[in-house]
């Protein structure tokens, strides 16, 4: 998979330049803090699930179960009001 398609229309790639402004890398605080002192940096990215923000409308795009499978589609949603 070199790119994909949001519902928005715009194309999202997974390649190209280095860091990709597009994608993120994520762990959960209890997979870090499971993770030994001398965990090796490229043992650490390993760990990480790929997350991809749209450009154009923020959508994101997580592959929480590696990107060989589908990834979760989340949507922006306004938080006007919500802070307390």
């Amino acid at each position: 998979m070199a790119k994909f398609r949001c519902v928005c229309g715009e194309t999202i790639s997974t390649s190209g330049p280095i860091p990709n402004p597009d994608e993120w890398q994520c762990i959960s605080d209890r997979e870090f803090h499971d993770l030994p002192d001398s965990t090796d940096v490229w043992e650490l990215y390993r760990k990480m699930k790929v997350i991809y923000r749209c450009p154009a409308s923020d959508h994101i795009w997580a592959f929480w179960d590696g990107l060989e499978n589908e990834p979760y589609l989340y949507a922006p949603t306004p938080t006007t009001g919500q802070s307390e």
